[in-house]
């Protein structure tokens, strides 16, 4: 192989979101994909264009997050993983990690070739605390039975113009989105806590925390339990829920296999319990 010879990279990686403004590059914000862009430049001295699977919020975490670039290093996978955490922890002191590194075909992208992502939303409902729990999700101090938003999840699953839920900045060219399963399911020893799983084809600027923040309101008896219905009519943001905080969502899963994601989805991934 030349040394001049460009290979596309293939990065997975995990992070903690408190500390970033997402992952897209902003010129005032500091994100992941400038902390990655930075640490990559100081392992090989080369300036390189990111392409991630997603955009994520301020604040969101990622589980399983993919991203690629063309790059020259001659370095293999062992060595970018090795290096590339050292200099995030050691050196820029960032609460990134880079799972697995991989050579991959020269025309993938990670966001355009994603046949579907899995996120997980956690609630903490009730006036109780936990030390570790309570800080990892929204917390809902009132009283409502479980069963309700997980009642009202369901009405989010299947193709639906979801208009109503997005963000007003939202830049989208289309509305319309599949969800294939909206899963919600108790702790298992902490029953205060809700863990809501989502995965879709794709999904809109704050499209998620917009419909746990609906769902949750019309489980506390705040909005009608016909306002996800009025909001696929009507198509208007107004009518519908508060934005969820961010901190509690967390990207667990990007699958660039169609039946991978559907087998996911109606297996409802794994009930682990959070950490």
């Amino acid at each position: 192989m030349e040394i001049n010879e460009y290979r596309n990279l293939k990065l997975i990686l995990s992070w903690n979101g408190e500390k970033f403004s997402g992952y897209q590059y902003q010129p005032h914000a500091f994100t992941v994909q400038e902390a990655i862009t930075n640490a990559w430049n100081v392992f090989s001295s080369e300036k390189v264009t990111l392409c991630g699977c997603s955009r994520l919020d301020a604040g969101v975490h990622a589980q399983y997050y993919v991203l690629n670039f063309h790059t020259k290093t001659t370095s293999d996978c062992e060595r970018i993983v090795r290096g590339m955490n050292g200099i995030l922890h050691s050196h820029l002191a960032l609460d990134i990690c880079v799972t697995s590194a991989e050579f991959v075909a020269s025309d993938f992208h990670a966001r355009f070739h994603a046949t579907g992502k899995h996120y997980r939303y956690l609630i903490w409902y009730g006036f109780s605390e936990h030390a570790f729990l309570t800080k990892r999700a929204w917390h809902v101090r009132s009283k409502f039975s479980p069963e309700k938003i997980i009642e009202v999840l369901k009405e989010f699953e299947g193709e639906h113009d979801f208009a109503a839920f997005r963000s007003s900045d939202c830049s989208a060219k289309t509305t319309v989105r599949k969800v294939m399963s909206a899963d919600a399911w108790i702790h298992p020893i902490h029953s205060e806590m809700i863990v809501i799983d989502i995965w879709g084809e794709g999904f809109l600027k704050n499209m998620i925390r917009n419909m746990v923040g609906t769902g949750v309101e019309m489980a506390t008896g705040k909005r009608s339990m016909n306002t996800i219905t009025e909001a696929f009519i009507h198509k208007d943001r107004t009518q519908t829920g508060m934005c969820a905080p961010a901190w509690p969502l967390t990207l667990m899963n990007v699958y660039y296999d169609k039946e991978e994601i559907i087998c996911a989805s109606e297996k409802k991934a794994q009930h682990l319990v959070p950490c």
